[in-house]
């Protein structure tokens, strides 16, 4: 198949593939389950998840590990592993919560107890630990990368 044909025909399949795409009904991505099956096991991720981020920042910890983008990764884990407490917080808080109703009055949210003021204290910051979190592991890849570049030549 000649160059130009070849290239013909991928443009005609992506040109399907976008137009059945365009034309997707509802997906049915979201399952719920009676009880609190989906509830707990989102909560033994997380559980998981930060015992791996646990994990993660002591062996990152490690003298032996020199180069400068293992400590921007380990910053990311530090932040994953804050961000992951504070969602688990709010989760678990919003799950003692009344509906939401009842702390509405017009346009005031009413902060009457403590769970509430967790609650949304925790929603609140949340993304204060999830963007750096990205951020430090983002540029602690770019400057492994660099580094065992550099070690190479």
């Amino acid at each position: 198949m000649a160059p130009q044909s070849l290239k013909s025909a991928l443009l005609k399949t992506a040109a399907i593939i976008a137009v059945i795409l365009a034309d997707a009904g509802s997906a049915w991505a979201v399952q719920r389950h009676p009880g609190n099956e989906g509830f707990d096991a989102h909560i033994i991720a997380h559980i998981f998840l930060i015992a791996s981020m646990i994990y993660l920042f002591a062996v990152l910890g490690k003298p032996s590990l020199g180069l400068s983008g293992w400590r921007l990764i380990r910053l990311a884990a530090l932040f994953f592993l804050l961000w992951n407490v504070d969602v688990l917080i709010t989760h678990l808080t919003g799950k003692l919560m009344t509906p939401k109703g009842h702390y509405f009055r017009g346009s005031w949210m009413l902060v009457e107890d403590l769970k509430t003021e967790l609650y949304y204290v925790t929603r609140l910051i949340e993304y204060f630990f999830l963007v750096p979190a990205f951020l430090f592991m983002a540029l602690g890849l770019r400057r492994l990368e660099t580094e065992l570049k550099r070690e190479k030549q």
